[in-house]
């Protein structure tokens, strides 16, 4: 691994490049997918491929490969640094990022994960739609199982050089209940570890228990009140949050936080962090796509703007430091996210709501770019004097982003996993719910 990213850099130089930077992945994948209440597929997959990002002055020029033969390697460089002499300088340039040491990531890679054949994937998955196919009301429309063990390499010509390696198995379930001639809500179940630690009956199960509430729902007359967002609902809307902070958007002028830096645009109860070096966690790693170290990184501190998340090109250009977080040459993505827990119990969240929904699902629009939030609740349920009454059939909810970050009444104290995000329950005050 280590070998085809040093001679590709060691190539771009020989050509006269003023830098270089390689990245090649390794990635091989088993995948069991679920259709009609049945395993319907059963494959595995290798995918490779290596990135060549050459600089002449302040020209850039890129290529990919899947070939890492020696001529593969000298094609692909040969190409990137044609297109870099060829390009319009980028006036943002300033140069690659330098070797920092690695911080020390835990609990990424899991031997189980990465001897598991198909075998014993497709009984995970057998397992898991079993579970949920017990219940006679429900049907299985999809559901997959995907392992997958990957290798990552990564070196540039100003020192850095580094590899990386994990596992990842994600398992999803979507289930439908029908009861006489009703037909509830599509349900889904899902979770993804880097150990082999998930419970595909505990999956299965979790789909047809959704599948089986969302009977007996019922019109809601449209009203403005409080909402509690379920984890996978809050986890998306922190995850669209997130984007306004990303410093692609930013120096692109596209966020409206662009100048917000160190103002209070959230709520006390509110901080979030991310940090590529949790242990465990499923975007934790020991560098970025560009070589550069994980770290934690406070985002929001009490309601409190304090950084955005950069790569090295982005802080170039807002005059500040890499926060390890380059996806790909020149972009820029969240690692894990963290949002701070509360003091509110399960029950204290319900607790004096007189009129309000619980939201598990969502289905719609956030804008990071103007906070427009519009779309449909396609799981919900009605709370009535802090006690939840009966599922709700599908209804709109509209807002906005930024104006929802301050009217946040309450925050639970219970954290719960979902992908790369890590999250409590949240309460919102006045939203327009539309029957």
């Amino acid at each position: 691994m280590s070998e085809v990213v040093e001679k590709a850099v060691k190539k771009g130089i020989s050509l006269g490049a003023s830098e270089v930077e390689a990245h090649y992945s390794l990635a091989r994948s088993i995948e069991v997918k679920i259709e009609s209440n049945e395993i319907s597929d059963v494959s595995w997959k290798i995918n490779r491929s290596l990135h060549i990002a050459v600089i002449v002055g302040k020209k850039l020029g890129f290529s990919r490969t899947t070939d890492v033969s020696s001529s593969g390697i000298e094609e692909a460089v040969e190409n990137a640094y044609k297109l870099a002499c060829s390009s319009n300088e980028n006036v943002f340039w300033k140069r690659l990022p330098e070797p920092r040491p690695f911080p020390n990531v835990k609990g990424t890679f899991d031997d189980s994960i990465s001897s598991l054949g198909a075998e014993e994937a497709v009984k995970l998955t057998l397992e898991m739609l079993k579970e949920a196919k017990a219940d006679s009301r429900i049907s299985v429309p999809g559901g997959l199982l995907n392992s997958t063990v990957g290798e990552t390499c990564v070196a540039n010509s100003l020192g850095i050089m580094g590899c990386d390696r994990g596992t990842e198995i994600a398992m999803e379930l979507m289930a439908l209940a029908k009861e006489g001639g009703e037909v509830g809500s599509f349900a889904i179940a899902w979770d993804v570890s880097r150990k082999m630690d998930l419970n595909p009956t505990e999956i299965g199960r979790e789909a047809a228990t959704k599948a089986v509430e969302s009977l007996g729902s019922k019109k809601v007359e449209s009203f403005n009140g409080p909402i509690i967002l379920d984890y996978d609902v809050a986890a998306e809307f922190f995850s669209s949050f997130l984007e306004a902070l990303n410093g692609d958007m930013v120096w692109r002028g596209k966020s409206p936080l662009k100048d917000k830096i160190g103002q209070k645009i959230a709520v006390d109860s509110l901080s979030i962090i991310d940090d590529g070096t949790i242990e465990g966690g499923i975007s934790s790693s020991l560098f970025d796509y560009e070589g550069v170290p994980r770290m934690r990184t406070i985002l929001i501190e009490k309601g409190f703007l304090k950084n955005f998340i950069n790569n090295s090109y982005t802080a170039g250009i807002l005059g500040t430091e890499t926060t390890g977080n380059a996806s790909g040459f020149l972009s820029v993505a969240p690692s894990n996210i963290l949002v701070s827990p509360g003091g509110w119990s399960d029950e204290e969240l319900f607790k004096d709501i007189k009129r309000g929904l619980l939201v598990k699902r969502f289905s719609g629009e956030i804008r990071p770019e103007n906070g427009l939030i519009s779309g449909s609740v396609k799981q919900a349920f009605l709370i009535e004097n802090g006690e939840v009454k009966h599922p709700v059939k599908e209804c709109m909810v509209s807002g906005n982003l930024y104006e929802f970050l301050n009217r946040v009444t309450r925050v639970g104290s219970v954290l719960k996993r979902r992908g790369s995000v890590i999250t409590p329950r949240i309460v919102i005050e006045n939203v327009s719910v539309i029957g």
